[in-house]
Formats: structure tokens, sequence, C-alpha cells
């Protein structure tokens, strides 16, 4: 398969997160329509690169459990879905989601103390 720039865009996103990338998107694994949204392109045109890319062993896909939009519903629902991992950091990225949820706590802790602190609340 040929390098393209969407590609190297897909990697990018998939091997290189930045503080505000976990904050707004988490960690790896992405689904097509994660990754459509930050790269651009449409997500059945992203999905097809995608497998394309997992073809070729670039890429890994899983099953994971998200939570997706769904208009019926008019809300998030935890559903299956295929998501992606680059092959040279997929370990990598399972190790950092594991220290990211085990913090989980500890953010949430310092959130709320500097929301009680900015708005005046006191914690009972």
């Amino acid at each position: 398969m040929r390098d393209t720039a969407r590609k190297r865009a897909i990697l990018k996103m998939l091997e290189v997160q930045t503080e505000r990338d976990r904050l707004e998107y988490g960690i790896p694994p992405y689904t097509a329509t994660t990754i459509a949204e930050e790269i651009g392109g449409s997500v059945q045109s992203v999905a097809r690169t995608l497998r394309g890319m997992a073809k070729d062993g670039q890429l890994i896909a899983v099953r994971d459990r998200q939570e997706v939009w769904n208009a019926i519903a008019d809300g998030h629902i935890e559903m299956t879905v295929t998501a992606y991992y680059s092959a040279r950091t997929m370990e990598h990225d399972m190790a950092a989601a594991k220290l990211w949820a085990d913090g989980a706590d500890g953010r949430q802790r310092l959130a709320l103390e500097g929301f009680s602190q900015a708005f005046g609340m006191v914690r009972q």
C-alpha cells in the first residue's frame, strides 16, 4: 500500500498524543469516527483506509466497548466498535491507558477542588 498524507495523519494521531488529545479523545484505540473528526474526511473513507492499513500490518484492529452517540436515543450508549492501535505503539498505548485510568480518581478530585476554590463552594 502506498504512503499518503492521510495514512501519515492517521499514524501521527495514533502514535503521538498530547495532553490535549488525551483529554479530548482519551488513549487509543480510536474508532474511524474519532479519527475522521480529527484528520478530516468522511468516516466511510477513513474506515476503508484503516482497514487497508490493518491488512498491511501498520495498524491493529480490536473490538472495544466505547460510548458512542446514538441519534435515536438522543445520547451516548455503550457499544462494541472496531477501533485501531498503531502496531508500533500498541503496547505503550495499553500501558498508558492503564496509567490514565488508575489516575482518574486523582484527576477528578483535583478538578473538584479547583472548581470549589474558583467558585467558593464548600465540600461537605
